[in-house]
């Protein structure tokens, strides 16, 4: 015995009739892989990555309900390759599909760099925690790139007043940089390798997963010769964002994990746009 088929309906579609805008409807924690391009310096390499999404939509007062398989199908469209560049084509695909005045989409992944050690040449991998954010709105578009990089510290003052040695810890800068676009195909003409770059500047020393006994030596000489308050990295890295123009503004964060306290110290910058 055949069913009859009968239609289905789009129960989204229904009129609401509370009349309240819903700021934004979507779904996060969403994990798919990717092939993410334009993190390095060559923008020809990328590395195929398992992330984390969130994708939703404003919604309009008279309207019940978004179509939440469409956020999905629209990602899987963009699943071959993705690039800060397309995340405007991005956004405005999310936009038009669900018939909505903004977007937002934030996807985070980990994207391993090779790091060198610094005298014996050693070459290991290194996984640094990335995200890149697009908001889309009736004034334009919000991009923005966020890393989080391990660093070492220092402490001047244990250098100042021990006889010998001084206290260190590991370090984490968290960086967010951000470009405010008026036109959908705009270029971004900084990548995630330089802004860890920045970030590893600003502390005692990096961090490197392979060291051998004289790479060791070079970095707790290397930091025992630049101690850093928690202060002096935020300070050293804002001063190389704010004299760089690739961008419009930022939101730094350093934390000290204390070696010789029970608790941890932070200090913050952010920069705004001047037409914020």
């Amino acid at each position: 015995m055949q069913l009859e088929k009968k239609p289905i309906e789009d129960i989204q579609a229904r009129k609401d009739y509370r009349n309240i805008s819903i700021d934004r409807v979507g779904v996060c924690d969403l994990k798919i892989p990717l092939n993410i391009k334009g993190c390095e310096t060559d923008s020809g390499k990328g590395q195929s990555v398992q992330a984390s999404l969130s994708l939703s939509v404003n919604l309009g007062p008279d309207q019940k309900g978004i179509h939440m398989s469409r956020l999905l199908e629209t990602a899987l469209d963009f699943n071959g390759s993705f690039s800060l560049e397309n995340m405007a084509s991005f956004l405005t695909a999310l936009r038009d599909r669900q018939n909505s005045e903004d977007s937002d989409v934030k996807i985070e992944f980990d994207y391993f760099f090779n790091r060198h050690a610094p005298v014996s040449g050693k070459i290991s991998p290194q996984p640094y925690k990335c995200a890149y954010n697009g908001q889309m709105h009736s004034d334009g578009i919000l991009l923005t790139q966020s890393v989080v990089v391990p660093v070492k510290t220092l402490c001047p003052c244990s250098k100042e007043i021990s006889d010998y040695g001084a206290h260190n810890q590991r370090s984490k800068v968290f960086i967010s940089v951000n470009h405010e676009k008026k036109k959908e195909h705009q270029a971004i003409d900084i990548c995630l390798e330089e802004i860890i770059e920045i970030a590893e500047r600003g502390g005692s020393s990096p961090l490197y997963p392979l060291l051998k006994r004289e790479d060791e030596r070079h970095v707790t000489m290397s930091a025992y010769n630049k101690p850093c308050f928690v202060e002096d990295v935020v300070r050293n890295i804002a001063s190389d964002l704010q004299e760089n123009p690739n961008f419009d503004s930022y939101e730094l964060r350093v934390l000290n994990y204390e070696s010789i306290h029970s608790h941890n110290a932070f200090a913050t910058i952010g920069k705004r746009s001047p037409t914020t």
